[in-house]
């Protein structure tokens, strides 16, 4: 079990795994970071789901969680201490829907923890997935050379402790030999897991009718969040889906990077 006073500085507790609410989580939608994981936020907001829990968008809002990902990383993949429904709970007391990192690392745990959940596995092209990681890691690592460390913000380091730690493991250490291959894993050890009746493999340019029709919800007249950026951001000369652009920069595996220049890399 995750440390007591560190959950104790989230939610109050008696000590007791009883007293702790059940969270009301829907829906995970768990697909690798670079899917469009601010989008279905978003989106999901925009449906009627309440709390939408995204860490990337709460690391000063709710400090505490980054400990507790932190405790859970050990557990998972260090074999240090245990990460449970109750942790979960604790997490995503108030949340009805999960999304991003470092929340698909930990895919198994939350379908275990909510069989009853919806999953939507958010997906992309696999080859501008890839690129897309190389050159916004780039882009990156060029704006904290220029002094963007945020040196004096500990909620920020301590998610950044995290970040890099989540994305060594899921990468292996080395993002250009393995980032694809963990891509596919992930890929298919959702469908392993998850009942073909509970499961959306979604790509957000697919827009508002297959996620709405898997929810159960009505279209919303509003565009569908974020595609439009997605789309101009990718498809612009030297954008990540420029082939010729990136390849030449593709010398060290953004890991690596990140430990030498702390490339900030959203989910």
């Amino acid at each position: 079990m995750i440390t007591k006073s560190v959950m104790e500085g989230h939610i109050p507790s008696t000590g007791s795994s009883s007293s702790i609410r059940v969270a009301p989580v829907k829906v995970l939608a768990l697909g690798p970071p670079r899917t469009g994981s601010n989008s279905i936020q978003t989106a999901l907001g925009q449906l009627g789901y309440q709390g939408t829990y995204h860490f990337p968008s709460s690391v000063h809002a709710r400090p505490q969680d980054t400990q507790i990902w932190l405790d859970a990383f050990n557990a998972v993949f260090e074999g240090e201490g245990s990460f449970e429904k109750a942790d979960c709970d604790r997490l995503f007391a108030d949340c009805q829907a999960v999304v991003g990192r470092p929340c698909c690392a930990f895919a198994p745990q939350l379908i275990k923890a909510y069989p009853d959940a919806k999953v939507i596995l958010n997906t992309r092209d696999i080859d501008e997935w890839f690129l897309s990681w190389i050159r916004l890691s780039q882009s990156n690592a060029a704006q904290e050379h220029e002094g963007n460390l945020g040196i004096d913000d500990p909620p920020k380091l301590a998610a950044r402790e995290l970040r890099y730690k989540i994305l060594s493991a899921f990468f292996k250490g080395d993002f250009i030999n393995n980032g694809k291959s963990a891509f596919r894993a992930q890929f298919n050890k959702i469908r392993e897991l998850v009942p073909k009746h509970k499961l959306l493999i979604y790509d957000i340019k697919e827009g508002w009718g297959p996620l709405c029709e898997f929810l159960g919800k009505p279209v919303p007249s509003s565009p569908f969040p974020g595609h439009d950026k997605l789309e101009i951001f990718d498809e612009q000369p030297g954008g990540p889906c420029d082939e010729k652009a990136a390849k030449p920069k593709l010398l060290k595996s953004p890991v690596d990077t990140a430990s030498e220049s702390r490339v900030e890399i959203p989910g």
